[in-house]
């Protein structure tokens, strides 16, 4: 792969699943799919999890929850639309409801929002269940992504307080911690709201396949199983230590009495079981889709400063850089970002994460970022750090994608599309004059960078998108964790 290296400052490496934009047809379709196909299943075969003494073992917190999947547009009448879409930070009302779900299907965004109003929730979901295609399905991200690392081959621990009901969903062998034995738990209920690429709204259209998410959580916002997972860290000893589900507490209305934030002291613990793990175990946050700017400050001081690696999709690298470099929320962004223009970002976000390293003065550096996109997956790591494989994670994160969204292990090219163009450029700086040229029997694309004196390898590698998607919400937990799997070594 010929890449010209881009003078940054300190060295990462960055690993990109890319999809094709322009692509080059014969009567039988895209030509490039083919050996695309075959170099990334190559990757995936040569590279296997450790066995026996050499399995790893991951710990994921917190929370779970029962999803309720919905069409969309099945759902909701737009003729109810009063007005036109807007973004609101929570749902209070069915107007508000409807403005917000038209914001973000417009541009085809994923979402995920808090519904103050309890009786309003309860109707919508008692409305869905009279839908004929409405289907039920274990949610939260430490579930999702403990089941993706217990079939990839890894030992798993997962802090929730769930029902006995949600846990037939979850295989026996996973570890599951949160809750008092024959404690009754109410779950918490998701409804995820899915639409199709060029699925009407009205007058509007999406852009992509994607989904809006609701929840009134009780459980999920306090971390009502951390306690419970402190107790079991230090005999399951992880290789890796995995931080999500940190959303719930979006917007959610903590009681503040006595002069004390609950979120602030929940999340400090959060912080205290992250210092307590030994420098061996990699630490892992996983990002979402955050629109209160307190919690994301919070965040930018209590998490992000202590852990090894970041994983988010395109919507979230945008918040999160304008978060940290202007303290303001960025609600919405590109569906589908070039290659160059995520690059910059990651490089610009992972600068500003280290200068949180040295100034919490955290024995942890961020050495890790995943981003993934409709187009494209993006791992950078740091030369010579404890990550490993990240030509071959990006690979695998690809293949992830495609058979998480088609809901198939087998991935058919009749179902697939590329949306990476030929050759792409590796940065927007108006001087730059490198390219790399993507290469179908070698998509994969890896080159070195310095970074502020730090040097990294930078990976490219083309995702086979799913055209018939089966599935939406989730994905994104079963890419992070994929792209995590092959990267950890015992």
């Amino acid at each position: 792969m010929a890449g010209v290296p881009v003078k940054c400052g300190t060295i990462v490496s960055f690993c990109f699943v890319l999809y094709a934009v322009y692509f080059r047809k014969n009567d039988l379709g895209d030509v490039r799919l083919s050996p695309v196909k075959d170099h990334l299943l190559y990757l995936e075969s040569e590279n296997k999890v450790g066995e026996g003494k050499l399995q790893p073992k991951v710990a994921l917190g917190y929370g779970a929850c029962h999803d309720l999947f919905v069409n969309a547009t099945s759902l909701l009448d737009h003729k109810e639309l009063k007005g036109n879409p807007e973004h609101f930070n929570e749902i209070s009302n069915k107007e508000e409801f409807l403005k917000s779900f038209a914001y973000f299907f417009k541009h085809g965004a994923a979402a995920e929002r808090f519904v103050s109003n309890g009786k309003l929730y309860d109707e919508l979901i008692e409305q869905a269940l009279k839908l004929p295609d409405s289907r039920w399905a274990i949610g939260g991200n430490a579930p999702l992504m403990a089941k993706r690392f217990y079939i990839e081959g890894w030992k798993v621990l997962f802090a929730a307080k769930m029902s006995k009901n949600l846990r037939k969903y979850i295989p026996k062998d996973i570890e599951i911690v949160g809750g008092e034995e024959n404690e009754e738990v109410k779950d918490d209920i998701h409804m995820i709201l899915e639409y199709k690429t060029d699925e009407t709204f009205g007058t509007l259209k999406a852009p992509r396949a994607n989904r809006y998410i609701v929840h009134n959580d009780e459980n999920n916002p306090l971390l009502s199983s951390l306690e419970k997972f402190d107790e079991h860290l230090p005999g399951f000893g992880p290789n890796l230590l995995v931080i999500s589900g940190l959303q719930m507490m979006d917007n959610y209305p903590f009681k503040i009495g006595d002069g004390k934030d609950l979120r602030a002291e929940r999340l400090d613990l959060v912080k205290k079981q992250i210092l307590s793990q030994p420098l061996s175990t990699l630490t892992h946050f996983e990002m979402a889709s955050y629109v209160d700017l307190e919690l994301l400050k919070h965040l930018t001081t209590k998490i992000l400063p202590f852990v090894d690696s970041v994983g988010m999709n395109e919507q979230e690298l945008t918040n999160l850089y304008s978060v940290l470099e202007y303290g303001e929320v960025s609600v919405v962004a590109d569906s589908n970002p070039r290659v160059a223009t995520a690059l910059d970002q990651m490089r610009k976000t992972f600068l500003l994460i280290r200068r949180q390293n040295e100034l919490y003065e955290s024995k942890r550096k961020l050495t890790r970022i995943h981003v993934h996109t409709l187009a494209y997956q993006a791992i950078m790591t740091v030369k010579n750090s404890n990550w490993k494989r990240t030509e071959a994670a990006a690979a695998k994160a690809s293949l992830t994608a495609h058979r998480y969204v088609c809901n198939s292990q087998d991935i058919a090219l009749d179902k697939c599309k590329l949306l990476l163009d030929d050759s792409f450029s590796t940065t927007t700086d108006n001087d730059n004059t490198s390219r790399v040229f993507f290469e179908p029997t070698k998509p994969v694309s890896c080159w070195d960078e310095e970074i502020n004196g730090e040097y990294v390898d930078i990976c490219v590698a083309p995702v086979l998108i799913c055209t018939e998607a089966q599935l939406t919400a989730g994905a994104g937990d079963n890419i992070s964790a994929a792209g995590l799997v092959l990267q950890v070594e015992k």
